[in-house]
């Protein structure tokens, strides 16, 4: 009787820890073409400098489960962070993604947020020449709150796809109309599009809608895909598995046979091209290891003002 009940116990538990965070989805998924040989035609039919170096800014951080972001990960914990990369560019720097506010940071699971690289953040943004997104999720968009109050011409500088402009347009009604709209080529849902000297996008739908990865190819040569959240950690790609089901459709609305799709067409494109540096999306370890990581230089930190306590009368 004992015995049985523990089986019981065994099952009741197992199963749905197996279902919800091991299981890697459906094995029949056939990749997902990602043409760089037109990424990089889209890139080099820009006329212009193209950017020089890139910078990131990690504006929130937090550890998570292994197994959470990668379906049976396991339970060792992985550093994860919130980043915008900023491409520098004479003549005017684009960025990626805008981070988010402390509000944010904590209603998206970051324990750590650092308003001081937010500012950075925030300096890099107002200076910059145009604002790209790897999708509309909040932790990408959501940092456009202080921004836009400051500094309406913002508005004027993003460049999404049109799921993206209407997920931007309903948070933020008052800025609708100053909102550039979306760029033709950025319409269809897998699109290829030129957006700069040296940058290109591809949408990858699956996480999102308007999911999409950027491509970027240095002045010195250099190449770098960023996978944004298709690709959150570098192990998706080299386990070929997307997040768990309990992050992607239990706490998320995301499409995991599209995502794994994507993912094993990012897996196909890093062994046929192993010059090309592919950018995981929220990967801090890995973005921080100096033998495997891209080399970014990290954002200094913009000192904030000190706010004054008066003493109780």
């Amino acid at each position: 009787m004992l015995n049985r009940i523990a089986l019981l116990l065994i099952l009741i538990v197992a199963v749905p820890y197996y279902w919800l965070l091991m299981d890697p989805g459906p094995t029949s998924v056939a990749p997902r073409d990602i043409d760089i040989a037109r990424l990089r035609t889209l890139a080099d039919s820009q006329k212009g400098p193209r950017p020089v170096a890139i910078e990131y800014a990690a504006v929130a951080t937090n550890s998570e489960p292994g197994t959470y972001l990668i379906a049976g990960g396991g339970l060792r914990s992985e550093q994860t962070g919130v980043f915008v990369w900023r491409l520098l560019t004479p003549g005017g720097d684009t960025i990626i993604n805008v981070g988010l506010t402390k509000d944010q940071a904590a209603t998206s699971g970051y324990d750590n947020y650092r308003p001081e690289i937010q500012k950075t953040a925030e300096s890099w943004l107002l200076a910059a020449r145009r604002v790209i997104f790897t999708s509309e999720d909040l932790d990408h968009i959501g940092g456009l709150v202080t921004l836009l109050v400051e500094d309406r011409s913002v508005a004027k500088k993003l460049i999404g796809n049109p799921q993206q402009l209407e997920t931007i347009k309903a948070l933020f009604p008052s800025f609708t109309q100053t909102i550039t709209p979306a760029p033709a080529g950025l319409m269809a849902p897998y699109a290829y599009a030129a957006i700069a000297p040296g940058i290109a996008i591809v949408r990858t739908p699956g996480f999102m809608d308007g999911a999409q990865m950027v491509y970027v190819r240095l002045q010195d040569g250099r190449e770098y895909l960023f996978a944004g959240d298709t690709a959150p950690m570098r192990r998706n790609v080299e386990w070929q598995r997307p997040r768990s089901r309990y992050a992607a459709e239990w706490t998320g609305h995301e499409d995991r046979r599209q995502t794994l799709a994507w993912i094993k067409g990012l897996a196909r494109l890093r062994e046929r091209e192993p010059g090309l540096k592919i950018v995981y999306g929220h990967d801090l370890g890995w973005l921080q290891d100096q033998a495997e990581g891209p080399r970014f230089a990290a954002a200094p930190p913009t000192r904030l003002p000190v706010r004054e306590h008066k003493s109780p009368q």
